[in-house]
């Protein structure tokens, strides 16, 4: 018992390095939700992972040690990526044949993974360690994870950012698959019976390229057409919601 407190203290540590802290709860919160992706067996292997995608080679050298062959290590990869514990598969399949994987920050990350097969009890596990630790952690960054697209183009801005004319031309010169998944911060507040005031509108999620591919793939997004894509951008602008793209030139 005492060994697996101990690997996932230290997979605690190892994902607070990452760009957006995973800090350690007093409440023992950050272990709980650890338990809830990861078995000992599994966080043993997550700790040889970077927050940079590796091929699984490189991987098994660092566990080659163990005594792990690499078909075994492969399939426990794999499966990690399955569940949303870390990132591999057709995230990264642009990086070429091989198989890669890296470990994935909880937010935005492994929470919004779990689209689709969310649980009522990681959900409050989740929001209580939020309350107590993660929102501090996850808004004190110089340069935030998302930016906000205004809607009132009438606005003067000093710094270009994207319109929703924008937005729908991020969707309009991709050739690569668009998906779009439940919001899964509003699915947790539907297992609590706590629904969104603002809107029924579930499908908020917009996701291009690798993200899509890998979203399909595991089973939590649902594959989309550039005209279902512009209508979904048209519902939430019609909603009142605001827009926030990935905090990158090209978001996904």
């Amino acid at each position: 018992m005492g060994s697996d407190l101990n690997v996932y203290r230290k997979l605690q540590k190892h994902i607070n390095n990452m760009p957006v802290a995973f800090p350690e709860s007093v409440l023992g919160l950050d272990i709980k939700l650890l338990k809830h992706l990861f078995n000992p067996e599994e966080a043993e292997i997550a700790l040889e992972l970077s927050a940079l995608p590796e091929p699984l080679k490189r991987i098994h050298k660092r566990l080659a040690k163990t005594g792990i062959s690499i078909g075994e290590l492969e399939e426990i990869l794999d499966n990690l990526t399955e569940k949303g514990s870390i990132l591999g598969g057709k995230f990264f399949e642009r990086k070429g044949p091989k198989k890669y994987y890296s470990k994935a920050q909880l937010a935005i990350g492994m929470y919004e993974l779990q689209a689709g097969r969310l649980t009522k009890e990681f959900e409050e596990d989740f929001q209580e360690y939020f309350d107590e630790k993660f929102h501090s952690a996850f808004h004190s960054k110089k340069t935030s994870q998302m930016r906000t697209i205004p809607i009132n183009k009438g606005v003067n801005i000093e710094r270009y950012v994207d319109s929703y004319d924008n937005a729908r031309s991020i969707a309009n010169k991709t050739d690569r698959p668009m998906a779009v998944i439940e919001c899964v911060c509003r699915s947790g507040k539907d297992l609590h019976e706590q629904p969104c005031k603002h809107s029924d509108i579930r499908e908020t999620c917009l996701l291009f390229e690798d993200v899509a591919n890998f979203a399909i793939d595991t089973g939590g997004a649902r594959l989309v057409t550039k005209e279902e894509m512009m209508e979904l951008l048209s519902k939430a602008e019609d909603a009142g919601f605001v827009l926030q793209p990935e905090n990158n030139q090209n978001p996904n």
